[in-house]
C-alpha cells in the first residue's frame, strides 16, 4: 500500500511539474475547467431527470436502455484515441519505473488510479452520483446503487487502459503504427459523416436499431452494463439480482486488471531480435540538395516521409482543400468572387501554422543545436522542409481554385497564398521555440500526451491567436493582390504582385531573424522542455 501511495503521489507531482513547465497547459486548464464544470453539472442534472422519468414512467425499459447507453459510452471511451485523437484517460509509460522492486500489478493499478485526476475523468464523477441518486428509492439503498454505478465506471476506465496498452504495443511496429493511424482516420471520417447519414435516412435506421436492442435487452451480457444493472436492482430493492450483477461487475474489473498486467508484461518484456545479415550490398548515402541548409532540408524530408503520421497528414492535406473549397463555393457571393477567393487563399496559406519545427527531433535536438550552423540558417532549413511538406496541399488548392475563378486570377491567388504562407512560416518559429510539442517516436503511441486535453486546448488557443496574427500581418500583401480588381486595372498586377511577394519575404526575414535571436537565448529551456517530454 505504501508503494501504491508513493507511485500515485509521484505521478501527480509529475503532472503538476509538467503543468508548471508548459504555460499552454495552464492556459488550457484555465479555459477548460470552467467549461467542464458547467458541462458536468448540466450532464448530471440531465442524467438525474432522465433516469427518474424513465424509472417512474417506463420501468421495463430502464434495464435495457441503461445497458445500451453504458456499453455505448464504454466502447466510445476505449476507441476515443482513434476516433477523436483525444484519450479520456492516460496509459502511462512504465519504462522508467520497471527497474524498481515494485510488483507489476501495483504499477498497473497506480496507472489506473492516477487517471482519477484527469479533467476528462473527473467530469464524469458528478454524473455517477446523479445516476445513483436517481436510481435509489431510499437513502439506505444509495450506497449499493453508487457501488454498482462505480463498478461500471471502473470497467470503462480499465477498458480504456487496455485499449491504450494495445495502441502502445501496435505503435512499436512501424507497419502496425501505419495501420493504426489510417484506421483512426477512417473511424474519424465515419463518425463525422454519421450524422449526415442519419439525417439523410430520416433517422429510421437508428430508431429501428434502438428498438431492437432495447426490447430484446441485447446488452445484458455487456461488462460495461453489469454495474449499472446492479445499481438499478439495488434501487428497486431486488437483493439477489443486485448481488449477482455486482459479482459479475467485480469479476470484470479484476479480469481487466489481470489482462492489463499480462499486456504490460508482454509490452515491456524487452525481447531482443537482432535479425540476420543483410543480403543486399550497402550503398553510400548521397545528399541530393547542396549545402548545409540543403542537407538539413533533405534530412527533415526523409524523416518526415518515414513517419506514418506525416504521411497521413499529407493525405489529409490533399483532401482538405477540396472539402474546404467545396463548402465555401456554396456560399453565394463568396466562393466565386475574386475578393472571396483571395480571402480563402490567405486563410489557406496560414493553416500550416503550428507545425512545430523541432517536433521530429526529439532526443536528437541537442545534436542539431550543436551543429556549427547559424541559427538563422537552421530555422530557414526547418521552414523550407515544412513548406515542402505543404506544397502538395497548396498545389491542390491552386488546382481547385482554377475551377472557381478565371485563369487570369491564378497569379493573384498564388501571390496571396505564398505571402500568407511565408508569414505563417515566420511566426511558426516562435511557436516552436516558446511552446514546443514533441511528436511521439515510432516506438511510442501516436496519442500519448493528449490524455488530459488541457495541453491540446491551450495549444489550440495559442495557435488561434497566432493564426489571427498571421492573417493580420499578411493582410497588406493580400490587399496588394486584390487592389487591381476593384480598380479594373489588371495591368497593375505587374507592380502589385511583386511588391506583395517582396514585402512578405521581407517580413519573413525579420521574423526569422528575431526567432533566431530568441532561439539563441532560450536553447537551455528548449532542450529541457523537449527532453523532459521525450
Amino acid at each position: 500500500m505504501d508503494r501504491l501511495t508513493g507511485l500515485l503521489l509521484l505521478r501527480w507531482r509529475l503532472e503538476w511539474r509538467g503543468l508548471r513547465a508548459a504555460p499552454e497547459r495552464g492556459l488550457g486548464l484555465l479555459v477548460l475547467l470552467p467549461l467542464l464544470t458547467i458541462a458536468s453539472l448540466a450532464s448530471a442534472v440531465a442524467v438525474f431527470v432522465g433516469a427518474r422519468v424513465v424509472e417512474h414512467s417506463r420501468p421495463e425499459l430502464m434495464l435495457p436502455a441503461a445497458s445500451a447507453l453504458a456499453t455505448l459510452i464504454g466502447v466510445f471511451w476505449a476507441l476515443s484515441p482513434l476516433i477523436t485523437g483525444l484519450a479520456a484517460g492516460e496509459t502511462h509509460d512504465l519504462t522508467r519505473v520497471l527497474q524498481f522492486p515494485i510488483p507489476l500489478p501495483t504499477l498497473v493499478v497506480s496507472s489506473l488510479l492516477a487517471n482519477l485526476v484527469q479533467p476528462l475523468v473527473v467530469v464524469r464523477l458528478p454524473m455517477l452520483l446523479a445516476l445513483a441518486l436517481a436510481l435509489a428509492a431510499s437513502a439506505w439503498r444509495l450506497p449499493a446503487a453508487l457501488l454498482g454505478v462505480s463498478l461500471s465506471f471502473a470497467v470503462m476506465l480499465a477498458a480504456d487502459h487496455l485499449a491504450g496498452l494495445a495502441i502502445q504495443g501496435m505503435a512499436r511496429n512501424r507497419r502496425w503504427r501505419d495501420v493504426l493511424l489510417f484506421v483512426g482516420l477512417g473511424l474519424g471520417l465515419l463518425v463525422s459523416t454519421l450524422p449526415f447519414l442519419i439525417f439523410a435516412s430520416g433517422g429510421r435506421a437508428v430508431g429501428t436499431t434502438l428498438r431492437f436492442f432495447v426490447r430484446g435487452d441485447g446488452f445484458a451480457l455487456s461488462p460495461f452494463a453489469w454495474g449499472v444493472r446492479a445499481a438499478i436492482h439495488a434501487g428497486r430493492g431486488e437483493l439477489a439480482p443486485c448481488l449477482g450483477q455486482l459479482a459479475l461487475g467485480s469479476g470484470a474489473v479484476l479480469s481487466a486488471i489481470g489482462l492489463a498486467v499480462w499486456a504490460t508484461a508482454r509490452l515491456y518484456r524487452g525481447e531482443l531480435d537482432i535479425g540476420g545479415p543483410g543480403s543486399a550490398k550497402g550503398t553510400r548515402a548521397r545528399m541530393l540538395l547542396p549545402g548545409r541548409v540543403g542537407a538539413l532540408v533533405e534530412k527533415d524530408l526523409r524523416t518526415a516521409w518515414r513517419d506514418p503520421a506525416l504521411r497521413a497528414s499529407l493525405l489529409t492535406g490533399l483532401v482538405g482543400p477540396l472539402l474546404f473549397l467545396f463548402l465555401v463555393s456554396q456560399m453565394p457571393g463568396v466562393g466565386g468572387s475574386p475578393g472571396g477567393l483571395l480571402l480563402i487563399a490567405s486563410i489557406a496559406g496560414v493553416t500550416g501554422l503550428g507545425g512545430a519545427a523541432f517536433a521530429l527531433e526529439r532526443r536528437a535536438l541537442p545534436l542539431l543545436l550543436g551543429l556549427p550552423l547559424p541559427r538563422f540558417q537552421l530555422l530557414v532549413a526547418k521552414n523550407l522542409a515544412s513548406l515542402g511538406l505543404r506544397t502538395p496541399g497548396l498545389a491542390m488548392f491552386l488546382l481547385v481554385a482554377l475551377l472557381l475563378a478565371p485563369l487570369s486570377m491564378l497569379p493573384a491567388v498564388a501571390t496571396a497564398l505564398a505571402a500568407s504562407a511565408l508569414v505563417a512560416l515566420g511566426l511558426d518559429n516562435y511557436l516552436s521555440i516558446l511552446f514546443p510539442v514533441v511528436a511521439p517516436g515510432v516506438g511510442r503511441s501516436p496519442y500519448s500526451g493528449s490524455a488530459a486535453g488541457a495541453r491540446g486546448l491551450g495549444a489550440a488557443l495559442v495557435a488561434l491567436g497566432s493564426l489571427a496574427a498571421a492573417v493580420a500581418i499578411s493582410a497588406p500583401f493580400v490587399f496588394l493582390a486584390w487592389l487591381p480588381v476593384p480598380l479594373g486595372r489588371p495591368a497593375l498586377w505587374l507592380v502589385s504582385l511583386p511588391l506583395g511577394l517582396a514585402g512578405a519575404a521581407a517580413v519573413y526575414g525579420m521574423l526569422v531573424a528575431g526567432a533566431a535571436g530568441l532561439l539563441s537565448r532560450r536553447e537551455p529551456e528548449l532542450l529541457a522542455r523537449v527532453l523532459s517530454e521525450e
